[in-house]
């Protein structure tokens, strides 16, 4: 998608109408990217396109290999509320439970003709924002942030090593965030 595209998506009716034939669908920047999190300073190295400027979320997957073990998973959580956007350190004890695991990445992206840092953050993950309908998968949303249009490559790092992942997949992906 384009600018162009992506500004008619705003219309009110033309908008609609694009919506409607899936014009406006927004595929992700990059999807799906492995990023064990069994070690410490696991990387990924991307490079990707963003088309437009706008904020664009960072989401982390994981996939385990049964409904059971996703019912049995306490580092990806099993709710979200009001303390996830909190520091861990500073949400009381009862309150924890189901949040999950705070999980470090160091995300730092840099335009790819010219250097420049876009960004360079630690983001603590917390929480859980969603999972599938299968019944194996759960996600967190780890950052969200704004970029404006360029190629960029972003380098993405696990911070500290998670153990009790031994036979979850886990994955990075850079999305819209929303259908337009």
């Amino acid at each position: 998608m384009g600018p162009l595209i992506y500004s008619l998506c705003h219309k009110p009716v033309l908008g609609l109408m694009l919506y409607i034939t899936t014009a406006c669908a927004f595929p992700p920047l990059f999807h799906a990217e492995p990023l064990p999190l069994r070690q410490a300073g696991t990387t990924i190295v991307k490079e990707f396109e963003a088309p437009v400027g706008k904020p664009y979320s960072l989401l982390l997957v994981f996939q385990f290999p049964s409904p059971a073990a996703i019912r049995a998973d306490e580092i990806a959580g099993s709710r979200y509320d009001g303390n996830c956007r909190r520091d861990y350190s500073d949400i009381p004890e009862p309150q924890r439970a189901g949040l999950g695991r705070p999980i470090p990445f160091h995300v730092l992206i840099r335009e790819k003709k010219t250097g420049t840092v876009a960004l360079d953050r630690v983001f603590n993950s917390l929480c859980l924002t969603s999972s599938s309908g299968n019944g194996h998968e759960k996600s967190r949303t780890v950052a969200r942030f704004g970029l404006a249009a360029g190629t960029y490559v972003a380098e993405i790092r696990n911070m500290q090593s998670q153990p009790g992942l031994d036979d979850v997949t886990t994955t990075m992906s850079l999305v819209s965030g929303d259908a337009k």
